[in-house]
């Protein structure tokens, strides 16, 4: 019976461990939610409701994007100019279309304005999808109405046409030969470039604006017009660039008007900042036809006159013609490159000669001519050995002995005598002239500071930056 009574147990008391930290911590994130609820729904009231709230964070959102991807945006655009104008400038094609269409605009206009002619023009070429255009810039009084295949719009002075069209425009002169030119680029309008031809007009070509990208512009339009094969002989007289020292302009100028009699192409005369008695000087024998100028800073005679500004666009003032001329120091470097650079051979198997073999003989490769009793004239050498090999030994390789490759150049430091310094190569100056005005100083995005944006129009900034 005892075991069905039941029997009274003491209480059980179940103890709850406690972290105050943790619970502090829950709290103190509870609060801070709630303040933060608080604070947007004030903040939400203030702008005057969800929606209007809503809208100018999704607009301060699309700004920051937009600041933060410019410069991105920028950089791509400005790549892809400096690839679309180096085509342009590489091709031949670009330039000969540029010719046709201004000697075509200059026959279609002769007869009944004889005073008239164009000057510039913007060549876009024919592509897969058009076929692409010439749009040329006509300067004179009475110019008729444009026939076939010419068109114009809104301006009667400018003149339009198809590429194709444009190439079969090349007439010649009354002496049967075609007009010279020399045509200068002025940079990207609308995927084409612009040309503007120095030997119509006054003849000079005067920049002004920001220093440093009117200077770059100078040197890229100097480097493209001495590229091989150019139609223009190329001088350049001293203050264009740092690392030329050109000729002092008075000087260069006096050999010029000397030897004036003596010169089968047109001269281009590259300076910097001329003074009033030199740019007379200057406008004169250009209007003697003596030669055409491409002027860094402002003048005062008659010319073609273009502004440059931070970012590298130039402006014509009374012309209209505006470009990008940021890429051009970049599209000319690359262009000189690709002039210079050899010529791939095609591809394909080497096709093998189909004669019989000739008879084994000694390797030319190993003759060695010396002096002999007999008379001068080729042995061959007792052990050929080769030519890597020998110049590893410590002697001096055998006189007459070409050697090939880099071991001539220690080869022939080895046998020079001491104290002798070894005589450079000669280089002829088109091809340094070139590597000098390749070097392009403009990019893109203009980082000029508060000294590279001032202008040739201020003439008290040019006294500050002297030294």
């Amino acid at each position: 019976m005892e075991s069905w009574i039941p029997v009274a147990q003491a209480d059980s008391t179940i103890a709850l461990s406690w972290n105050s930290g943790a619970s502090a911590l829950i709290l103190a994130l509870a609060e801070l939610l709630l303040l933060v609820w608080l604070l947007l729904r004030w903040l939400v009231r203030r702008q005057g409701g969800r929606r209007r709230a809503w809208r100018r964070l999704t607009r301060q959102v699309r700004l920051t994007r937009q600041a933060f991807s410019a410069p991105v945006r920028e950089f791509l655009r400005f790549r892809a100019a400096v690839r679309q104008l180096t085509r342009l400038l590489a091709a031949e094609h670009t330039a000969a279309v540029a010719h046709h269409a201004l000697d075509g605009a200059d026959s279609a206009v002769r007869p009944a304005a004889a005073q008239a002619f164009g000057f510039a023009v913007t060549v876009r070429p024919a592509t897969r999808r058009d076929g692409g255009e010439v749009a040329v810039r006509l300067a004179g009084r009475d110019v008729p109405a444009p026939g076939h295949p010419w068109e114009t719009d809104d301006d009667p002075l400018v003149w339009y046409a198809s590429a194709l069209d444009a190439e079969d425009l090349a007439a010649p002169d009354e002496d049967g030969d075609g007009t010279p030119r020399v045509l200068v680029p002025l940079g990207l309008s609308d995927e084409g470039v612009v040309f503007l031809d120095l030997l119509r007009g006054p003849r000079i070509l005067s920049t002004y604006g920001e220093r440093r990208a009117t200077r770059a512009f100078v040197q890229a339009v100097a480097a493209y017009l001495d590229l091989p094969g150019g139609a223009a002989q190329v001088l350049v007289a001293r203050g264009v660039h740092p690392r030329f020292d050109g000729p002092d302009l008075d000087s260069l100028l006096d050999t010029l008007a000397a030897a004036a009699s003596e010169r089968s192409r047109p001269v281009v005369v590259v300076c910097a900042t001329p003074d009033d008695e030199q740019a007379a000087r200057l406008a004169e024998m250009a209007d003697a036809g003596l030669l055409c100028a491409l002027v860094v800073g402002p003048m005062s005679v008659h010319r073609w006159e273009i502004r440059v500004n931070s970012r590298g666009r130039t402006e014509t003032p009374g012309l209209g013609i505006e470009t990008d001329a940021a890429p051009l120091g970049p599209a000319v470097a690359r262009t000189v490159r690709k002039s210079r650079a050899p010529r791939s051979q095609p591809k394909g198997r080497p096709v093998r000669p189909t004669g019989p073999r000739p008879p084994a003989g000694p390797d030319p490769r190993h003759l060695v001519p010396e002096p002999s009793a007999s008379g001068p004239g080729p042995r061959p050498s007792p052990a050929p050995t080769p030519v890597a090999h020998q110049a590893s030994k410590a002697g001096p390789p055998a006189r007459g002995t070409v050697l090939a490759g880099p071991f001539a150049a220690s080869a022939a430091r080895s046998t020079a005598p001491a104290g002798a310094s070894p005589a450079p190569a000669p280089e002829p100056l088109a091809p340094a002239v070139r590597d000098l005005f390749a070097e392009p100083e403009i990019t893109g995005v203009s980082a000029a500071g508060p000294f590279d944006a001032e202008s040739y129009e201020n003439p008290r900034a040019e006294r500050r930056n002297e030294p």
